[in-house]
């Protein structure tokens, strides 16, 4: 029995994985707001008064959180807390991993195969074509709360992830109205902003800042509506509006094609031809805007080197739609790592 735990900007969850052979079963979960809670042994502990059988089984825990992990301290960057592995394993008394969150999507990844019910979509190159993985390189790049990055290299069936934090490197503008999208960030920070102001929850509030400030939405309804909203709420309720609201409409096409700008650049860094994992909630939950006239994979190809375009061909883009990928990556660490 293997404790996992999943700790984002916006949810906490805690697990118990049972590894079965070459399977981990999902016993218990159990849902926190990150927000809402203490820290992280205060949702252990929670979760060990729900499922006190379940604590007492573990004898592995791994932990992810969105952040940089230095000397076993989770950094969270969107979060009010760190999470320190020597204080869990001593509230836990059993060996702590403490890894970055998109390790633990990297982990994840070996077990799609094997593991239906985690739930994915292969992504459609714009002449119809899905190339077949290939190499020992795949890459994980997520929008949600933030702006996720990892890699995983296999090496004689072994597995190694590597945590990055690329979602806060610089990010250049392809067209005139990211241009202008950008000289408007630029006011707001005082130095250039990094990528996860464009490619996220936050880009989204961003860029419907940017559409209402510049006079690209009519202050109808539906926009009075977010603007009245907390920054954090509005990009869940631009997404919710895109499918009868024209302006926010056109913001979510924009933000896909910043997306794809975004996973492109990665992929041109870790040229991942065993496959470009897509993670986080806002593309599992708008996946129409994603494929729609291939949307998303126009814009990956798009490149200003036309020798650099058949490698970005060549990737296999795959969307990651499970939620729960996270604690399944966390029990193979957890097993990977202990060994």
């Amino acid at each position: 029995m293997i404790l996992v735990g999943d700790i984002g900007g916006t949810n906490t969850s805690i697990a118990a994985m049972e590894e079965r052979e070459d399977r981990f079963v999902l016993q218990a979960r159990e849902r926190f707001q990150t927000a809402s809670i203490t820290g992280i042994q205060e949702a252990l502990s929670c979760f060990g008064d729900r499922h006190p059988d379940l604590l007492r089984a573990a004898r592995l825990c791994c932990l992810s959180g969105a952040g940089p992990v230095r000397d076993g301290i989770c950094h969270m960057t969107n979060v009010h807390f760190s999470i320190d592995r020597s204080e869990v394993e001593e509230h836990l008394g059993i060996p702590v991993f403490m890894i970055n969150d998109f390790s633990a999507i990297c982990y994840a990844l070996p077990l799609l195969d094997t593991h239906p019910q985690i739930d994915t979509t292969v992504f459609a190159h714009p002449d119809g074509s899905t190339p077949a993985p290939r190499g020992s390189v795949r890459a994980v790049v997520g929008a949600g709360t933030g702006l996720g990055t990892g890699y995983l290299i296999e090496d004689n069936g072994h597995f190694v992830a590597h945590p990055s934090e690329g979602g806060h490197a610089d990010f250049a503008s392809r067209d005139p109205e990211t241009d202008e999208f950008s000289r408007f960030l630029r006011r707001l920070y005082p130095l250039q902003p990094g990528a996860e102001q464009y490619v996220s929850g936050q880009g989204i509030a961003n860029l419907f800042a940017f559409y209402s400030a510049t006079d690209r939405l009519e202050r109808d309804e539906t926009v009075s509506g977010i603007l009245s909203l907390p920054p954090t709420q509005r990009p869940g309720a631009v997404a919710a509006a895109a499918s009868t609201h024209p302006g926010c409409a056109r913001i979510m096409k924009h933000f896909v094609r910043l997306y794809a700008q975004y996973a492109a650049t990665t992929a041109l860094f870790l040229l991942p031809f065993a496959g470009l994992y897509l993670a986080g909630g806002i593309a599992a939950k708008n996946e129409r805007w994603f494929t729609d006239d291939h949307r998303f994979m126009q814009a990956f190809e798009s490149n200003y080197n036309e020798r650099i375009t058949p490698l970005l061909r060549e990737t296999p883009v795959v969307l990651i739609k499970d939620y729960e990928v996270s604690l399944y990556g966390a029990a193979h660490a957890a097993v990977s790592l202990a060994r």
